[in-house]
């Protein structure tokens, strides 16, 4: 999709880290169905204790609270928490046809490590694969995958990973759908028809809190398939379209979150300079997908404050 837009160098936006913030309400509990934010939530009993990844002895203890899922702290307002542990980003695939280093970079100056991985295609997806990573950010992945790796993925969000998935590269759905294979078992998939925002109605949910606009350029609609196995929320809509047509949804499966956006705009260079809201949407993002115990990024600032020199 690199013919639709002009890139931009980023001039004027990032985030600024504030330490381990605590996480507020526990860990991630189950939603009823639908959905649905309740009050009460779940506690966690001492988070993540693996050393290099979050599927160690102890994990994200169950929810013991009624009433749906149990909201964390905003970002910034939790207090902080030596012991909380380093946020290991996984981004799945290759990046898209347009420049968006400055992604990477953002995530790892807050603090994190981010290592890119299935890039090839012919590497098996495995359970070891993915154990190091507490979030994994599904951009471009080099094939379909099959329904074994698929359960493998599924299971490791179950056990309490989170992920972002991404799509919209080459206007193209063999190309372009390829996380259908791993989150399709989460009753969402990509499809037609393809649309262009920007997005501009939004859900009341922890992922779109103050958000107004984002870019959204020749994505996709994201379809709610079915199933029991999650529970699945619409929250962001390109009204101008039939049924308010959902092209991003918050998904919770057993102590695993995600977040599913029908375009892949949001990690291009060329987005953070001129909409400031895409680091807040990223922010957001992995707040609420993450485990419970991990050090989160926190507050926006000028690029400046973090990297003085620019990006």
């Amino acid at each position: 999709m690199s013919s639709r837009r002009l890139i931009v160098p980023i001039t004027a936006w990032s985030l600024a880290i504030l330490g381990c913030a605590g996480v507020g309400g526990g860990g991630h509990a189950s939603t009823a169905s639908g959905g649905s934010f309740g009050s009460g939530g779940g506690t966690s009993g001492g988070g993540s204790t693996a050393t290099g990844g979050h599927l160690g002895t102890g994990g994200a203890s169950s929810p013991t609270g009624a009433g749906g899922s149990s909201l964390r702290a905003d970002a910034g307002s939790g207090s902080l928490d030596a012991a909380c542990s380093q946020l290991n980003i996984g981004i799945l695939g290759n990046p898209g046809s347009n420049a968006s280093s400055n992604f990477q970079a953002w995530l790892e100056a807050r603090g994190t490590s981010v290592q890119r991985f299935q890039t090839a295609d012919g590497v098996p997806l495995t359970a070891d694969a993915l154990q190091p990573f507490d979030v994994i950010v599904v951009d471009l992945p080099p094939r379909d995958y099959t329904a074994d790796e698929a359960a493998i993925f599924v299971a490791w969000v179950s056990a309490g990973g989170g992920f972002a998935a991404m799509s919209g590269y080459h206007d193209d759905p063999t190309q372009d759908w390829r996380a259908n294979s791993l989150v399709a078992p989460l009753g969402l998939a990509y499809a037609m028809p393809r649309v262009w925002g920007p997005v501009t109605q939004f859900a009341a949910h922890p992922i779109t809190t103050g958000l107004t606009s984002v870019t959204f350029t020749g994505g996709y609609a994201i379809s709610d398939i079915g199933g029991s196995s999650s529970a699945r929320t619409p929250i962001a809509f390109l009204p101008n379209n039939p049924d308010n047509l959902a092209v991003g949804y918050a998904v919770q499966m057993d102590k695993g979150r995600g977040f599913l956006w029908g375009d892949e705009w949001i990690e291009f260079d060329s987005e953070w300079s001129a909409m400031p809201q895409i680091p807040q949407l990223w922010l957001q993002v992995f707040t609420w997908v993450a485990p419970p115990n991990r050090c989160m990024l926190t507050g926006i600032g000028p690029i400046g404050a973090i990297f003085p020199s620019g990006l």
